[in-house]
C-alpha cells in the first residue's frame, strides 16, 4: 500500500501553529500548505524532501515549505520537535520562501538561542509571541534563499494540493481522471504525468488507497452496514470494494471490522 498523503489536519487557517516532541520519528511521504520546522536535539532522522533526502543529527533545524512533498524515517533513534505554522504568520517573509529555493533546507548546529526560543514556545502561547519566534528563527532559514532563482516545484505543488483536494471532495462520487482533468482545466495526459511524478502512483491508485481509508475509519467507528460504506467510499459493485479491499489492507471488510472490535 502507498502510503502518501495530504495533511488537511494542518491546512487550518491563517493562523494555525502547533509544536510537538516525537521520539523515534516515522512519518510517510505527505504535503500541506502550512510550512514545518523540525528540530533535532538527539540522535538523527532522515527527512525526504521532493527528490532529496537530508540526515539530521542532534542540534540541527530544517524547514520543509508550503506544499512540498516530505516525509521522515528514524533508523535508530531520535528526538524532534516539530512546529507547524501558515505561511501568513511569517506575512513579509513568506513570498519570498515561497517564491525563492533554499541552497540547503538545514542549519546544522542552529545557535542555541533558537534552541532556548523553541523551548519557550507552545500551541497555546500569544499570536504575537508565536509570530516572533517564526521571525527569529526564519532568519537564519532566510539566509539560505537563492534569490537569484525561482523555486520551480511551487506552482507544480500548489496545482497538485487542488488535484488531491478535488479528489477528497469527490470520494464518494465518480472520480475518474478525464473528470479531474476537465474540473480543473487541463489534459488529461498532464494530469496523469504530474500526478505519478510528485505522489509516485497514478491517479486511480491514489483514489483506491483513499476510498479503502475512508472505508477502514466507517468500519472501525461506526455500526453502518458494509453496503453503505460501499456506497459511501464511491463503489458500486460489492465484489470491486471486497477485491480493492482486501488487496490493500490483506482481508476482507467484515474481518477488519471483527479485528477491529476485538
Amino acid at each position: 500500500m502507498h502510503n502518501f498523503f495530504y495533511d488537511w489536519e494542518h491546512d487550518n487557517g491563517p493562523e494555525y501553529f502547533s509544536v510537538d516532541s516525537y521520539r523515534d520519528l516515522t512519518s510517510p511521504l505527505h504535503m500541506h500548505r502550512t510550512f514545518e520546522l523540525i528540530a533535532v536535539s538527539d540522535g538523527t532522522l532522515k527527512v525526504h524532501i521532493e527528490k532529496q533526502e537530508y540526515e539530521m543529527c542532534g542540534g540541527d533545524m530544517l524547514l520543509v515549505k508550503s506544499n512540498f512533498v516530505h516525509g521522515i524515517k528514524t533508523d535508530g533513534a531520535s528526538d524532534a520537535t516539530i512546529c507547524i505554522f501558515s505561511p501568513e504568520l511569517i506575512g513579509a517573509s513568506s513570498p519570498y520562501f515561497m517564491k525563492h529555493p533554499l541552497t540547503s533546507p538545514v542549519v546544522r548546529n542552529a545557535p542555541v538561542v533558537y534552541w532556548e526560543l523553541l523551548r519557550g514556545i507552545d500551541s497555546s502561547s500569544t499570536t504575537g509571541k508565536i509570530k516572533g519566534f517564526l521571525y527569529s528563527v526564519c532568519e537564519i532559514f532566510y539566509e539560505q534563499l537563492d534569490l537569484t532563482r525561482a523555486d520551480s516545484p511551487m506552482g507544480r505543488n500548489r496545482f497538485i494540493r487542488e488535484v488531491l483536494q478535488y479528489i477528497e471532495h469527490n470520494l464518494q462520487k465518480p472520480c475518474a481522471l478525464t473528470l479531474a482533468a476537465e474540473e480543473l482545466g487541463c489534459s488529461a495526459s498532464y494530469l496523469s504525468r504530474l500526478f505519478s511524478t510528485t505522489v509516485g502512483i497514478s491517479f486511480a491508485s491514489y483514489v483506491r488507497s483513499r476510498r479503502i481509508n475512508l472505508a477502514c475509519n466507517l468500519l472501525k467507528n461506526t455500526n453502518e452496514k458494509i453496503s453503505e460504506i460501499m456506497n459511501r467510499c464511491g463503489y458500486t459493485s460489492i465484489a470491486t470494494f471486497n477485491h480493492n479491499f482486501k488487496e490493500q489492507i490483506g482481508c476482507n471488510p467484515t474481518e477488519y471490522r471483527k479485528q477491529c472490535h476485538t
